[in-house]
């Protein structure tokens, strides 16, 4: 890590809780990718999409989309719209330019990945049932930019947790999730940007 990235790479997250994370593993791993918005704020899926074709003009080599499936899920009409959207830029047009990268239920399941010995099948149906398991291990965690502020996440993360469990925790559920897509387990594709922020 350390190492300067020469590729422009922008990450859009749908709240502030994605760009808090991203924004200080920036920081701490000095890396010069550009997270997106440039004020957190809570996005929706048109919002997002707006912001994808926005840095497609601009000729960047990487844009990062982070959904917390929880809220899809809810919303029927925008998870439909983020199905034909995942379809559209999966196509060779855009050659893997654009990587749709998926937390179910939300974010804090990876910063939960941290922290779980090994691999652990869980069902939350939203932040609020999770909440309770993550304070566990992050006395005092809340969703609030008062709380981010006081708390850099990326290095509270890797100093109390191991974010090399996280990506192993994480490559194994979503590939049990592909196996078995109706379980609806939690799972998280974050480590996905990581493994790409380590290859540019």
């Amino acid at each position: 890590m350390g190492r300067t990235v020469t590729k422009s790479i922008a990450i859009i997250g749908e709240g502030e809780t994605e760009w808090f994370y991203f924004d200080s593993l920036r920081v701490a791993c000095r890396y010069l990718f550009k997270v997106a918005p440039d004020f957190p704020q809570h996005s929706d899926i048109n919002h997002i999409l707006k912001l994808v074709e926005s840095y497609l003009s601009k000729q960047y080599d990487f844009i990062v989309c982070l959904f917390d499936m929880d809220r899809l899920f809810q919303f029927p009409s925008e998870m439909q719209l983020y199905q034909r959207a995942k379809k559209k830029y999966a196509a060779k047009k855009y050659a893997g330019r654009v990587m749709f990268v998926e937390t179910n239920p939300c974010t804090e399941f990876w910063f939960l990945l941290h922290f779980l010995p090994n691999v652990v099948f869980r069902r939350y149906e939203n932040y609020n049932q999770l909440l309770p398991e993550l304070q566990k291990y992050m006395p005092g965690y809340e969703k609030t930019k008062r709380y981010f502020i006081r708390t850099n996440l990326y290095k509270y993360l890797t100093e109390n947790g191991d974010l090399e469990r996280a990506m192993s925790n994480s490559e194994k559920l979503c590939q049990l999730c592909q196996e078995s897509p109706e379980d609806l387990i939690a799972y998280s594709e974050v480590h996905r940007v990581i493994e790409l922020l380590n290859g540019v």
